[in-house]
């Protein structure tokens, strides 16, 4: 499965990308959400995206004007910000799922087996 993760915190990012290795995912990183745009001719399986991006709350826009442009494939929300209220938005924008960090390696595992072909 192509998996592209915008994520601007490297040690997070490096976590998911060992992971997709071991288990023959290509993942494409980002840290920006020009980049993420710009990687999307690639047509990702899934998106995985930080809502905190830069101390400001970039992810949820960048799904909210994918969401809004029509696209269609699962986006997931990989958040620290996990109060009820919070992951309402997150949903309401267009997120199909959240994983709420600190995750375990099971947790992305799961995620990334709902969605793979």
């Amino acid at each position: 499965m192509r998996i592209l993760y915008l994520e601007d915190e490297p040690a997070d990012a490096q976590l998911v990308e060992r992971f997709a290795r071991l288990t023959h995912h290509q993942v494409t990183i980002v840290s920006t959400v020009e980049q993420a745009r710009a990687t999307l001719e690639n047509s990702p399986d899934l998106i995985l995206v930080d809502i905190l991006l830069h101390r400001s709350r970039g992810g949820y826009a960048f799904v909210s004007e994918l969401r809004a442009a029509g696209y269609t494939k699962p986006i997931i929300a990989v958040t620290g910000l996990a109060l009820p209220h919070e992951v309402k938005q997150w949903y309401e924008v267009g997120f199909t799922e959240v994983l709420t960090k600190p995750y375990t390696i099971q947790q992305l595992a799961e995620v990334l087996n709902r969605y793979s072909s």
